[in-house]
């Protein structure tokens, strides 16, 4: 199933928002939960990995690192975890984001949250 660029901005920054959500509830015991911070990040990240890519067309190893660099240190800026707090934060985070790219790349075949990794599900 197909989705326009716009629909798919807002359904990664929702996504990300919820991994950030549920990194720093579950692993961070961040109460209460930091959803607006979450979609802070998240679309910070999100939009610029779409300028990156999208509009300025920069090398691959710069447009996903500078949006995950952006994440990470939002992420530290605001939750202030130790370094393994905030190790474990972003393993369960990225653990939990490569399952959602998994399930929507199966359900829906969208592969907006890793463009450059469309894995062939069950056949």
């Amino acid at each position: 199933m197909a989705v326009s660029d716009p629909v798919g901005i807002l359904i990664s920054i929702f996504l990300m928002a919820a991994v950030v959500v549920a990194s720093a509830g579950i692993v961070l015991h961040v109460r209460p939960l930091p959803y607006w911070k979450a979609i802070l990040i998240a679309a910070v990240s999100v939009l610029l990995g779409k300028l990156f890519v999208s509009i300025l067309h920069w090398p691959s190893i710069l447009s996903y690192t500078i949006p995950t660099i952006a994440c990470q240190v939002l992420s530290y800026v605001f939750f202030k975890p130790t370094i393994l707090k905030f190790l474990l934060y972003w393993a369960f985070g990225f653990a939990l984001y490569l399952a959602i790219h998994l399930t929507i790349t199966a359900l829906f075949g969208w592969t907006f949250m890793f463009p450059f990794w469309a894995p062939k599900l069950l056949g």
